[in-house]
C-alpha cells in the first residue's frame, strides 16, 4: 500500500511540475554551459505564437534577459531575471501584438551548477 502511495504521489509531483509546458509546442532547444553566456534558438519555418516561455532541465539556471526576433524585422526585449530550478519553467510571457511570427530567441544566462554540468533550455509557445 505505500508503494502505490508513494509511486501515485510522484507522478502528481512531476505532473504538478511540467505538466503545463505539455499543452505548449515545442519549438527550440539549447544546452548552456557554466558561464554567463548568450545563446540564440532559432525557431524554424513561418510559426505564428502568442505567448512563449522557457523550462529548464538538468541544472539550474538564472535567466536575465531574452530578446525574441520576429519575421518582420521586430523584436521585443523582455527581462527576466530568474533562477529556474530543473524541471520548472518562466511565467507565460505574452508577445506584443497578435500572433506573432518568431523566428528566433536570444537569452543572456547563467547556469549556475558547481560541476561543470550542462543544462538544457527548451522553447515552448502557443
Amino acid at each position: 500500500m505505500n508503494l502505490k502511495a508513494y509511486i501515485l504521489g510522484a507522478v502528481m509531483a512531476l505532473a504538478a511540475t511540467a505538466g503545463p509546458a505539455f499543452a505548449w509546442d515545442l519549438v527550440g532547444t539549447r544546452d548552456v554551459r557554466d558561464r554567463t553566456e548568450r545563446d540564440t534558438i532559432v525557431v524554424e519555418g513561418p510559426r505564428q505564437f502568442e505567448r512563449i516561455r522557457l523550462c529548464v532541465y538538468r541544472q539550474p539556471v538564472h535567466l536575465i534577459d531574452l530578446d525574441v526576433r520576429f519575421a518582420n524585422g521586430g523584436h521585443q526585449d523582455v527581462s527576466v531575471r530568474q533562477r529556474i530550478n530543473p524541471g520548472e519553467c518562466t511565467r507565460a510571457i505574452d508577445l506584443n501584438g497578435d500572433d506573432r511570427n518568431i523566428t528566433s530567441v536570444s537569452m543572456v544566462y547563467e547556469e549556475t551548477s558547481f560541476r561543470r554540468r550542462h543544462a538544457t533550455v527548451r522553447l515552448f509557445a502557443e
